[in-house]
């Protein structure tokens, strides 16, 4: 009689402890279905998308936006915020509704050059010193406005005039981020590197020894031209210009007010 206690209490303690256990994976199963519905934001592009792209441009003209989506269908390396992208460009091809991904942006330095030139432009490089360069404080990104200078002019006279109002700068010397790439130094009269490294002889900042621009067609022709027949320079535009101002140039007489 007594066995049999015994043999029923042990039966009622494993039905006890089994149901537990099944209660507890039915309770970790409908947490992890749960989980797995769980709605993550992403970003997906809206428009088929060519290589090249900056994810900046991407979200400004709205080629890629955030979306809501389970948790399960979420692409490994899916990318949320457009920061996690910052200076980078789309190294493949992106289809409509697909996920963005990590590992399908580079940044340009890793892409090459032409990831960065945007559609129907070209890029091409004019040389550069600290002087006609903004004392080589341009950067890859930053944009600059072209100014030529022709002796003679139109009237015979040498005029200074705005040849590219805005102009992006793509790569500076090899440089094609924000630093400065080694090597990318002009040497002084002297025999000094301009600025390397602290430490230099002269101590100024360093200067690529060329800028290149991202131009359609149409202004390499006159930046070509300019630089061939007359003298240009650069000025540097604040991150927040658009809209620049027209002149009608300057003359000797302009500039002394006669």
């Amino acid at each position: 009689m007594r066995s049999r206690l015994i043999i029923l209490v042990a039966a009622i303690l494993m039905g006890l402890l089994a149901a537990g256990l099944t209660a507890r994976y039915l309770d970790s199963l409908q947490r992890g279905v749960a989980a797995e519905d769980e709605p993550i934001e992403v970003l997906v592009a809206q428009e088929d998308v060519q290589r090249g792209a900056t994810a900046e441009e991407m979200i400004e003209t709205g080629l890629m936006v955030r979306q809501s989506i389970p948790r399960r269908y979420v692409a490994d390396g899916a990318v949320s915020s457009v920061a996690n992208l910052e200076g980078q460009v789309l190294s493949e091809d992106l289809s409509r509704g697909e996920q963005i991904t990590q590992a399908r942006f580079k940044f340009p330095s890793q892409a090459g050059l032409a990831y960065s030139i945007p559609d129907d432009y070209v890029a091409i490089a004019i040389s550069n010193d600290a002087v006609k360069g903004v004392a080589g404080l341009v950067r890859p990104g930053d944009h600059v406005l072209v100014v030529a200078t022709f002796d003679p002019g139109p009237d015979e006279e040498p005029v200074t005039k705005v040849l590219l109002p805005r102009a992006r700068v793509l790569a500076v010397g090899t440089a094609l981020g924000a630093e400065p790439a080694a090597g990318d130094r002009t040497v002084a009269t002297g025999g000094g590197v301009i600025g390397g490294q602290q430490g230099d002889d002269d101590g100024e900042a360093a200067t690529a020894t060329t800028i290149t621009l991202a131009l359609s067609p149409a202004d390499v022709e006159k930046l070509v031209y300019a630089e061939e027949k007359g003298s240009v320079w650069l000025a540097l535009l604040g991150s927040t210009e658009t809209d620049i101002a027209a002149t009608a140039g300057q003359t000797l007489q302009t500039v002394l007010g006669e």
